[in-house]
């Protein structure tokens, strides 16, 4: 959408990028890949830093910490850096950080830290697929090879988890992708993913107490958030909800949860002779400020069944209330933002719902058993509740400062 990226970026945040003023201290900076040839500023002692590293993963996250190192010093005033890692930079990033390359992590000079479709805990096709197989599609590298799920185990650190104390000063958010538009990738495991990495594959799945993870104001700890987009891998250059949301994580403090907290079905939607109806929560959350702002009308948010990020499976009876207490938005919101505007919907599903392992009745069909629009407060905390024919339910919205 955007011919230049980062110029694109830097507008949205207000900010200059490195080309246009190179001391700025707070430009938009982005690495370089050099190759064999060392930038000219890089001294005897960083080239040897760099070759001391091993291959691929390790020195490239050297180079990283090395520049952002160089862009905080040549920068008069600059503190610290938000470090932005999109795909294999997930996981080059992750290294640097916990590696504390450069001293960067212990001495507090990353304040913030997102992953854009990250390759976070590794990655499943690299770790899975037969590497003849990889071959076939050009993908077999030795960066690739760094992408399994063994190699972040030994490499990094326990994989799915978040335990390095280096991450306790830092607010870490992720973007993921949720859109397979091949196919591949779900016909051999049947996972959400974005056609290159499993959804799963992109944020922590939970966190020790080791490391400490920034505290909100209310003295409580959080684990990162989480937002995700209806594209593709790549498409994430082209979805403007998603630079929306980075631009919010990267200018704002303000931290806004929503929850479905409850939630009564009617009917069950279902004929099947079982009379239990199998209830999957859809959500799409987009952002008045960021329209205000930016332009921007896509969804900061996306929780779809065809995409298989959807909550659910619930098992509902008819006028059955259940508490599902599932998340349905958790990211930091543009600033100035008052309210925010959530479409939800509930589907009943009877036979192969992609993703969801659904075989009831191979004659019935996934429906849906209505939409509601609401807007939601983004101010203080609230219950709101909402209502259609077939289903009502009650959103409980938390609203936190991240410092």
């Amino acid at each position: 959408m955007w011919d230049d990226d980062l110029t694109m970026f830097a507008n949205l945040v207000g900010q200059p990028t490195w080309l246009t003023n190179p001391t700025a201290p707070n430009q938009i900076a982005a690495t370089t890949y050099y190759g064999d040839t060392p930038p000219a500023w890089y001294t005897s002692q960083d080239i040897a830093d760099v070759n001391a590293m091993p291959l691929y993963v390790p020195r490239y996250a050297m180079r990283c910490a090395k520049y952002i190192k160089h862009v905080i010093e040549r920068s008069p005033g600059c503190t610290g850096a938000v470090v932005l890692g999109g795909s294999f930079g997930g996981e080059i990033s992750r290294y640097m950080i916990e590696h504390d390359l450069c001293g960067l992590a212990s001495q507090g000079k990353i304040a913030r830290w997102m992953t854009a479709v990250g390759v976070v805990t590794g990655n499943w096709a690299a770790s899975n697929v037969p590497s003849w197989l990889a071959g076939l599609f050009g993908a077999d590298s030795p960066d690739i090879q760094q992408m399994t799920y063994d190699w972040v185990d030994a490499n990094i650190s326990a994989r799915t988890t978040m335990n390095s104390a280096l991450y306790g000063p830092m607010v870490v958010g992720h973007w993921i992708s949720t859109y397979d538009p091949d196919g591949y990738i779900t016909s051999l495991c049947n996972q959400p993913n974005d056609g290159t990495n499993l959804c799963e594959d992109c944020y922590f799945w939970g966190y020790t107490t080791a490391a400490a993870l920034h505290q909100a104001t209310d003295g409580t700890l959080q684990m990162p958030t989480k937002s995700f987009g209806d594209y593709k891998h790549t498409g994430i250059i082209d979805n403007p909800g998603a630079w929306a949301g980075m631009a919010s994580f990267v200018k704002n403090n303000k931290r806004v949860t929503m929850v479905v907290s409850r939630l009564q079905c009617n009917t069950t939607g279902d004929s099947w002779i079982q009379g239990k109806g199998e209830m999957i929560i859809n959500a799409q959350i987009t952002s008045p400020r960021a329209n205000a702002l930016w332009g921007i009308t896509a969804p900061m948010q996306s929780l779809i069944r065809a995409n298989g990020m959807a909550p659910g499976i619930y098992y509902f009876s008819k006028g059955q209330t259940q508490y599902p207490n599932c998340v349905i938005f958790d990211q930091i919101v543009p600033v100035g933002e008052t309210s925010l505007n959530l479409t939800m919907w509930v589907d009943e599903c009877d036979w192969m719902p992609s993703y969801y392992d659904l075989y009831e009745n191979p004659f019935g069909d996934n429906k849906n058993l209505g939409t509601v629009g609401a807007s939601i407060s983004a101010t203080g905390n609230s219950a709101v509740n909402l209502s259609c024919g077939n289903w009502n339910a009650t959103i409980t919205t938390t609203v936190k400062n991240v410092y």
